[in-house]
């Protein structure tokens, strides 16, 4: 809980970083708070991590899902990349996990970059398939294999 006001500050509340999310930028340090208490109620799940960066997991295919958000003030300096390269081999080789998944928005090829130089490979891209906060952009989707597996 001691982490929401750098959380709100630094990247919660800041539209331009929160664009191609699901959720709208939080309006207080309260609203962030919240979303930190749901995250901690999730901890009990033991397939449930919630660093800076988001997942949703699959007990049946054995799989998840990575999702990330970076304050735009450290945006370009290599953060995002080096974390995902570290959550992927924290996910595929101490969780043993078999893949990982992960989608950006058309309108958001950092983020692909990011997937990319991570090491994750190219699945597919769905036209139109996200619409909101008044955008429409190809989800196009990236995963990584356990390569022991």
């Amino acid at each position: 809980m001691e982490d929401a006001p750098a959380m709100f500050e630094n990247w919660a509340s800041d539209p331009e970083t929160l664009k191609y999310v699901t959720w709208d930028a939080h309006a207080s340090t309260e609203r962030t708070r919240e979303s930190i208490k749901r995250w901690i109620e999730q901890y009990r799940k033991p397939d449930t991590y919630k660093w800076a960066l988001c997942l949703k997991t699959s007990q049946e295919s054995q799989s998840c899902e990575l999702g990330y958000i970076l304050g735009k003030k450290f945006w370009g300096r290599g953060f995002m990349t080096e974390a995902v390269i570290a959550v992927l081999e924290f996910l595929l080789n101490k969780v043993g996990f078999k893949e990982i998944k992960a989608t950006y928005v058309s309108l958001n090829p950092a983020s692909g970059k990011v997937m990319e130089k991570a090491g994750m490979q190219y699945v597919e891209t769905i036209p139109h398939a996200i619409q909101r906060k008044g955008y429409c952009g190809d989800k196009i989707i990236y995963s990584k294999q356990n390569p022991s597996l």
